[in-house]
Parts: structure tokens; C-alpha cells; sequence
């Protein structure tokens, strides 16, 4: 069991250097293929009063800037790959979240990004990390802001008995097998449930090859969402690996509060399953 494909986005207004060196990192420890991709829409086509639509001189001009940029993130990234061999570029101008929901189909895992400080986050321009993980079919991994190369030596596995997180522990059995140390958290939500039987979660990643210990943690007046991170930093992991919910709403898909408030804390790296 193991990820032989990763599928990664590059937003064409974020510097890709680090995000290129995380992705590569990972690939390389798995041996595995690199699918890098980046996409971008440009203005809408304005209306002819005939009903039609017509190419504005600012729309080719946008298309033109889209594509250069593509081109010189292609040439960056390349600068940094050891092995381009296992490396595949795909750039398109199109919706970029329809795109890398599109291409999921090629991966095992997908290894999306925070926007980078300062950069606006207009989904013509970057992903909806949400429409992604909740239909894209495929786990992912959402890196710390620092982007420093994935260890997974010390995991936490934020439980609760739904498909989400069994989905989750599924998923991230290739890091979970090379971990040293796995941590599986339960946290209550309420103070009259009784603690998950965390047995057999336990039981389960030991049929792997998987060492993991129980934490019951009572809930705090904190999110649960800031303890798991928590709690977390106290055990020396950095990564979290977690059911990723959420539902549909206006046609946009919307996070869930625990994936949410896991998702603001950009300290550690989230591995993310629905």
C-alpha cells in the first residue's frame, strides 16, 4: 500500500518554489509520479446585444498574461525537480477547481496549499479547497504554511467513529505504516458521550503494521477543532490525519466547523479524507 501517484495545484499568483520542494519531497519518498497543475479563468465573454458572445481585446489580453505565467511557473518548477522524469506538467486555461477535480482521476493523493499571505483568493485565480476535497473522490493534504518537507515520524489520527475518519485512516495508511509513533484522539463533543471505542480503531492499524496508543481527551471550552491542533504540537506530531466534512449550500460546498477551525490552524500539515 502506498501513494504511486500525487496530483499538485500551483496557483499562477503564488511563488511556486516552496511548494514545488514540498511536493517533490513527498514524491520522491514514495517513488512516486508527480502531476503538477495549474489552471486559471479569465473575465467572463461580454454579451452582444444579438445574444452572442465576443473575445474582448481585455479578455485575449487576460488569456495571453494566464498562459505566460503558466509558461514561467512550468520553467521554475522544472529548475527545482531532481527527477523530471517522474514529473508531469498540466496547464489549461479553465475553472481551476473543476480542473483539479477533473485530474483527480490520475492520483492517489492531492496536495492542495493555503494561499500565500497577501494573495487574494478569487477561484478563478486559485482552487475552493472545499468543492475539492468533498467531491474530488481522493484524500488531501493540505501543507503547514512553512511548507517544510513532510516527516509524519509522530501522526495524530483525530477520531470520530464516522465514514469520514474511517475513510481518513484508510487513506493515510502509507504514512501511518512509516510513522514511528501513531496517536489516535478521541475528543467528546459533548460531556454525556460515552468515549469511542477506540479499541478497535487501534486493533485495526495493528493489522497493518501500525503501532498506535488511545487518547480520550474531555472536551475544553476551546473549538475542538484548535485542541486536536493542540494536542498535536504537544506530542510532537506534524501531521493530522482527519475525516473532512462539510455539505452543500447554494450550490458551493461549505466546511464543516471542526475541518474548518483545522484548516485556520496552518501550523501542521492536515491530511484530510471524505
Amino acid at each position: 500500500m502506498t501513494f504511486r501517484s500525487i496530483l499538485t495545484h500551483f496557483d499562477i499568483d503564488a511563488a511556486p518554489e516552496k511548494r514545488a520542494t514540498f511536493a517533490l519531497a513527498l514524491a520522491d519518498r514514495f517513488d512516486a509520479e508527480l502531476l503538477c497543475t495549474s489552471a486559471a479563468s479569465p473575465i467572463l465573454l461580454q454579451e452582444t446585444g444579438l445574444g452572442f458572445f465576443s473575445i474582448t481585446d481585455t479578455l485575449r489580453e487576460e488569456i495571453k498574461a494566464i498562459d505566460a505565467r503558466q509558461r514561467d511557473l512550468h520553467e521554475r518548477i522544472m529548475q527545482n525537480a531532481p527527477f523530471r522524469n517522474h514529473l508531469e506538467w498540466r496547464a489549461m486555461i479553465a475553472d481551476p477547481t473543476s480542473f483539479v477535480t477533473e485530474q483527480a482521476r490520475c492520483a492517489d493523493l492531492i496536495i492542495l496549499y493555503h494561499c500565500d499571505k497577501g494573495q487574494a483568493c478569487d477561484y478563478r485565480r486559485t482552487i475552493d479547497p472545499g468543492t475539492i476535497l468533498l467531491t474530488a473522490g481522493r484524500p488531501v493534504l493540505f501543507p503547514s504554511m512553512s511548507m517544510t518537507p513532510l516527516k509524519a515520524q509522530i501522526i495524530v489520527v483525530a477520531w470520530k467513529d464516522t465514514k469520514e475518519a474511517r475513510r481518513a485512516v484508510a487513506d493515510a495508511m502509507p504514512l501511518l505504516k512509516r510513522a514511528h509513533e501513531v496517536v489516535v484522539l478521541a475528543i467528546p463533543e459533548r460531556e454525556t458521550d460515552q468515549p469511542y471505542d477506540l479499541g478497535d480503531v487501534v486493533h485495526y492499524l495493528a493489522q497493518h503494521g501500525v503501532q498506535g496508543r488511545c487518547v480520550v481527551e474531555p472536551r475544553q471550552p476551546r473549538d475542538i477543532g484548535t485542541t486536536i491542533a493542540d494536542i498535536a504540537s504537544e506530542v510532537g506530531a506534524d501531521l493530522i490525519v482527519a475525516g473532512g466534512y462539510g455539505h452543500s449550500r447554494f450550490r458551493e460546498w461549505i466546511f464543516g466547523g471542526i475541518t474548518r477551525s483545522l484548516l485556520r490552524n496552518s501550523s501542521i500539515n492536515l491530511f484530510l479524507s471524505n
